[in-house]
């Protein structure tokens, strides 16, 4: 993938799913702070203006000063029992970000999720504590087959609701202080309700890595579901992509609680969640940017290879704060989330070894690549007990870049495992 920016205009929170009817057709919201837009795309790499396959609709437009219409963030689409909702996080006018609850739209017509006229407001989400402020919901099954990017349009049926979740970032319950925010789960007994005695925390942000203002604050949000089914060559992964630090701040970044739990198990079991100690995804200034990766939406590569597209949102320069945030797209393989895996950097190096603190110009995850996004592909990751130092191309533009990029190239191939050399090889031709 590119790892360019995938639209014209800011898209924060970037949230993309795959239609379950048809091939090579994309469904992007993102954050727009006083409505809902849906925007569709032959690309998962381009929601550009140019692109002529484009189509965008404002489904959800409250009028100003009505209930549950201010600050509306985190839109989430997805494709549940034969009908599509929404989930998002909105604030009451007036009331500030304490306010701030989930709420959910539907949509009556399940062939197209941009008919505006079908949608229907229908309030916040039954079943969670009416005074805990909840932001970032996402619904997930564990159960094979039954999530919402489910290739055969299913996404799930009645009889399956009690394998279904939500999962959102939270204030502790009676914790009104605004310094804490941890992932809670809850089952669902309908995509309109959760089951109030089911609520868990399953991530508390503990780990300095996770705490903005000198500790003082505690961030996990942006929880997604990522789901990638064993295969001859690799085990798998089931867990919780999230972000945590200050999303304002480039130290924003991704992590991972991984789901241990079996086929019959429940999901609200907060021993079946196991938090890696290291970051999956972050930024670092001697790359050259994007800088602050956070709030990312996954979608199966269609390849059958075990690979996923992780749609994640990064400022072009660094201390930006919430101002140049767009959606790019990276393609990650199985082991890039294992425990075992050091931490990769969204400018295709590897950050720092399992082990330890950061050292950005070790190759791992993917190849390096300059701050004006050229392009660029990527090969499997590297584990950190085989990785070694390799120089870092650091080329902000198109001068000199190719001058060192068959130097570059060579030098990796040397120090990948032999059972990546494949996957590089093919990957090579993007490498110019």
């Amino acid at each position: 993938m590119s790892n360019r920016p995938i639209a014209d205009h800011d898209t924060p929170d970037p949230w993309i799913i795959a239609s379950p009817f048809q091939r090579d057709l994309f469904y992007l919201t993102f954050t727009l702070g006083n409505r809902i837009e849906i925007w569709s795309s032959s690309s998962i790499e381009s929601f550009h203006d140019r692109n002529p396959s484009i189509r965008k609709s404002t489904i959800w437009q409250p009028p100003g000063g009505s209930p549950w219409s201010a600050d509306i963030w985190a839109p989430e689409l997805h494709f549940l029992f034969g009908t599509w909702y929404i989930y998002a996080a909105a604030a009451q006018p007036g009331q500030g970000n304490p306010s701030h609850r989930t709420i959910v739209l539907r949509s009556s017509n399940p062939s197209d999720p941009l008919d505006r006229a079908a949608w229907h407001f229908e309030g916040p989400l039954k079943g969670l504590p009416h005074d805990q402020w909840s932001i970032d919901a996402t619904v997930f099954s564990p159960d094979p087959g039954l999530s919402s990017h489910s290739p055969d349009g299913r996404g799930g049926y009645p009889d399956d609701q009690r394998r279904w979740y939500i999962v959102y970032s939270g204030w502790p319950l009676g914790d009104h202080s605004d310094t804490q925010q941890d992932l809670f789960i809850a089952n669902l007994r309908s995509p309109l309700e959760a089951h109030p005695q089911s609520l868990q925390c399953i991530s508390r942000a503990e780990l300095p890595w996770e705490r903005p203002e000198n500790g003082r604050r505690g961030v996990n949000e942006g929880p997604s579901w990522v789901d990638i089914a064993p295969t001859a060559q690799s085990p798998g992964w089931r867990g919780i992509v999230y972000s945590a630090h200050g999303s304002w701040t480039s130290e924003y970044k991704l992590a991972v609680v991984q789901y241990t739990g079996g086929p019959q198990d429940d999901c609200c079991n907060p021993a079946l969640w196991r938090k890696r100690q290291h970051p999956l995804l972050v930024s670092d200034k001697a790359a050259g940017g994007p800088f602050g990766p956070g709030h990312a939406s996954f979608v199966p590569s269609p390849y059958n290879d075990g690979a996923v597209f992780c749609i994640y949102h990064g400022t072009e320069r660094e201390d930006e704060g919430w101002a140049n945030r767009k959606g790019r797209v990276l393609c990650l393989q199985p082991n890039c989330f294992t425990d075992q895996s050091a931490t990769m950097c969204c400018a295709y190096t590897v950050c720092g070894p399992v082990q330890g603190g950061m050292m950005p110009g070790q190759v791992g995850g993917q190849h390096a690549h300059g701050h004006h996004g050229q392009s660029s592909n990527q090969y499997p990751g590297q584990h950190g007990q085989n990785q070694s130092q390799v120089p870092v191309q650091q080329g902000h533009g198109s001068a000199g870049r190719q001058g060192g990029l068959d130097k570059y190239t060579a030098e990796i191939e040397k120090r990948i495992p032999q059972q990546y050399q494949g996957y590089f090889n093919k990957a090579k031709k993007f490498f110019k």
